[in-house]
């Protein structure tokens, strides 16, 4: 029986940290729910749009690899200057009225929020006495709740005549004001070494995913790699399913307007159906990954519902469709933990090592799959270029099926 000590310290450092990456999850959506406004005030063909996603990708690749010497630098005073560069790179883009002044916005957006991803997870187990495993996973809760608040906050806006620009920044400058003026810049995170592997989780995409990646390696009891599935492979499927994954937080919106007929205010909001299928899958994706026996099993069952509801997403008419498009973000929820957690126990020896190379693969999935989705909208119309997503999902639905049918071991 656990005692009461053993209960979860929420410090104000603590709080502040969790603040911290609930910034991030707002703006993350946010970028998503403001790319059909983007595109009406500018004229902009979808692949330009989609430029300003890939900005923000670019950001996520030059921190991977560069970060930690900055941050080695910066000290405590790392995460404060993340938070800056996040905050002030959404103004950036909120006040700009050109195209350069925007790309510039999303790309220090990028930055800063791919400092906050390095550095908030190493810092909350530097708080909490090398674990935090708990207050990781409370950590993405508030970053998933954010990311569900974002559209919504903005379609409203939008709704009452607004603009997108109030709900888009404000939100974020106001917490991000309070937390620099109101809390001490955390600790750093004490140096490790390769083979404590607890640096791992720091250097990754971690918003929504949090502790479950950690669950996705432990929980199934089995190391990636052993039969065959190296990390290399375990890489490709991460490409597939991060690109899967913006391809809806990022066009959602435009297609439930475009396609499906509804208002800018009405699509901005219901587009969070997918961040809200995503955060409520990523709630139970330990136990799911518990129970779920064989990683690629589960990878392909997780695989199959995100297909169906992309199904009823496409085919049905807008009140269904959300529905679908919450379904679809359930099946994808569970796919970046559970690969994430097989990618990094393939490398054992190596952890932050790995960990750099799968903050590599998000960025290049952000910033190739929503380009290539907007390009093939120019070129014939967004209803059949959404078809981007479920081809990812079926090519990784394809590698899970043939590693367990040759009975390899995940």
């Amino acid at each position: 029986m656990k005692s009461a000590a053993a209960a979860p310290a929420r410090t104000p450092e603590t709080l502040g940290l969790y603040a911290a990456f609930g910034c991030l999850g707002y703006l993350l959506t946010a970028l998503g729910a403001i790319l059909p406004q983007l595109r009406e005030e500018r004229g902009l063909p979808r692949a330009e749009a989609a430029l300003y996603p890939s900005a923000f990708a670019l950001g996520l690749v030059i921190v991977g690899l560069v970060g930690h010497r900055l941050a080695a630098r910066l000290g405590r005073y790392a995460i404060p200057a993340a938070l800056t560069a996040l905050v002030g790179g959404a103004a950036l883009l909120a006040a700009s009225g050109g195209r350069l002044g925007t790309a510039a916005g999303a790309l220090v957006l990028g930055l800063g929020g791919a400092g906050l991803v390095q550095l908030v997870p190493a810092a909350l187990r530097a708080a909490h006495h090398g674990d935090g495993t708990i207050q990781i996973g409370e950590a993405n809760a508030v970053s998933s709740a954010a990311s569900v608040l974002s559209p919504v906050l903005i379609g409203v806006a939008l709704a009452h005549g607004l603009g997108w620009r109030p709900a888009f920044a404000a939100p974020p400058l106001l917490a991000a004001a309070a937390l620099l003026l109101l809390t001490r810049p955390p600790r750093p995170p004490a140096p490790t070494t390769p083979a404590d592997g607890s640096e791992g989780d720091g250097s990754v995409r971690s918003e929504g995913a949090g502790s479950g990646s950690r669950d996705g390696a432990a929980g199934t009891g089995l190391a990636a790699g052993e039969g065959g599935v190296g990390f290399w492979g375990r890489w490709v499927d991460l490409v597939l399913a991060v690109g899967v994954e913006f391809c809806m937080v990022f066009w959602a919106a435009d297609f439930l307007g475009s396609v499906k007929g509804l208002g800018s205010g009405g699509a901005a909001t219901l587009s969070a159906g997918f961040v809200l299928g995503m955060a409520v899958g990523r709630a139970v994706a330990g136990p799911a990954v518990r129970r779920g026996g064989r990683p690629d099993r589960l990878l392909a069952l997780a695989a199959a519902v995100g297909l169906g509801g992309f199904a009823v997403l496409w085919a049905s008419p807008a009140p269904v469709a959300v529905a679908g498009l919450v379904v679809t973000g359930l099946g994808v929820a569970l796919l970046y933990p559970v690969i994430l957690g097989q990618a990094l126990a393939a490398r054992p020896s190596e952890p932050v090592r790995a960990a750099a190379r799968c903050a590599l693969a998000s960025g290049v999935a952000i910033g190739v799959a929503p380009l290539v989705l907007g390009a093939l909208a120019d070129l014939t119309t967004l209803r059949a270029a959404v078809f981007v997503a479920p081809v990812l999902l079926l090519v990784l639905l394809a590698r899970c099926g043939r590693r367990l049918r040759t009975g390899s071991a995940s």
